[in-house]
């Protein structure tokens, strides 16, 4: 009948819709590199004693535990992990010259001249400003330094400092949905160099969301990473020489963002939902799961660990659900967020590929 051949071609269309791979490689024009782990430890998590509201989010800072918290008044609130009963919150929500209007990532964190400054990119102030921690602290207010201007640069997702003159940044063509990778120098107000480093080969601009990553940059070894959300890989960008970039996967079948975008949302799958550097290494949070079945399931956090050269060095799995996390360097521990808004710490002392090789540069770089 009718009604039997319509059927019947429309699950032919559902089917072939499905495995229409033809897309070229997201990353750099590469596919990735396949990649498995031949070492598995899990980790044994204890309770943190913290009473944690409304955060979104977990970054460690020196000695300290920063969640923001977009939905409160003040948006970030600081723990200090040597004493779990001190607490501070700091960055009023609002459009003031010392306030924020949402919730932005911490970029990166140094130390100057004995104080810790924390760097943000802010769209209003148009460019990369840095938040004295140390004397905001000391002083009780707000205080915000030197801030670098990136000129015309639009839809700007990440930037960082590379030298005095130049900033790496992260950016979307929003007319080709591609994510551009530039290096901008500030004094002469010229990129230097502009890779169109993820090629979406998306058609809707609805879809752009599909290229979400969460990055790393890491200013010693002047390489970028990012850990795709909707695509199984974890893409390496190499400032220096580019075409030394590359991606890795733990699927032998690469993934098709237009496939992704054809998915339905409940079952779109998410790959990487967190990204962190400790001591030279990158662990990625791995969800591997539909949306629907990651955001309703109890699943055990896994964390694949990579070197900057994409080599696998172990795969780390805890019992408790992890939504983000982060790693203290110094005292080589991993501190989990859960859905619960509870804190879990791991010790990594005793896995012998985490001994700290250089202390140094440990804190340079936070996503």
């Amino acid at each position: 009948s009718m009604k039997r051949i319509l059927y019947a071609s429309i699950v032919l269309l559902f089917i072939t819709s499905c495995t229409n791979t033809d897309s070229p490689p997201i990353f750099m024009g590469k596919s990735p590199t396949h990649i498995q782990f031949d070492k598995s430890v899990e980790l044994i998590g204890e309770l943190f004693p913290i009473e944690v509201i409304a955060a979104k989010n977990i970054f460690i800072i020196d000695t300290l535990m920063i969640f923001p918290t977009p939905v409160l008044d003040t948006l970030y609130h600081a723990v200090s992990t040597r004493d779990p009963k001190w607490k501070k919150s700091f960055i009023a929500k609002g459009e003031g010259p010392s306030e924020f209007d949402n919730a932005l990532p911490p970029l990166s964190a140094e130390k100057m001249d004995g104080d810790l400054l924390v760097s943000f990119y802010h769209k209003a102030r148009q460019g990369i400003f840095h938040y004295n921690l140390t004397q905001s602290f000391l002083e009780g207010n707000d205080i915000f330094q030197d801030t670098i201007p990136l000129g015309e640069l639009t839809e700007i997702y990440r930037a960082y400092q590379i030298n005095e003159d130049e900033v790496f940044v992260d950016n979307m063509d929003f007319i080709n949905i591609n994510q551009q990778y530039s290096i901008y120098n500030r004094k002469s107000k010229q990129l230097i160099r502009n890779d169109n480093a993820m090629i979406s080969s998306l058609k809707s601009h609805a879809d752009t969301y599909l290229l979400a990553t969460n990055t790393i940059f890491s200013k010693s070894n002047l390489k970028y990473a990012s850990a795709m959300m909707f695509a199984d890989q974890i893409n390496i960008y190499d400032l220096n020489i580019a075409d030394n970039s590359f991606s890795i996967s733990v699927s032998d079948q690469p993934t098709s963002l237009p496939d992704a975008s054809r998915t339905l949302m409940p079952f779109k799958k998410e790959y990487y939902v967190d990204l962190r550097e400790s001591n030279n290494l990158l662990f990625g949070l791995y969800a591997n799961f539909g949306r629907k079945e990651w955001a309703n399931g109890d699943n055990p956090a896994i964390i694949h660990v990579i070197d900057w050269d994409g080599n696998p060095i172990c795969k780390l799995s805890t019992n408790e659900k992890l939504v983000k996390f982060d790693i203290d360097p110094a005292e080589n521990v991993l501190y989990g967020l859960t859905e619960k808004q509870e804190v879990y710490k791991y010790d990594l002392k005793k896995i012998p590929e985490f001994a700290p090789r250089n202390l140094t540069i440990a804190i340079e770089t936070i996503n």
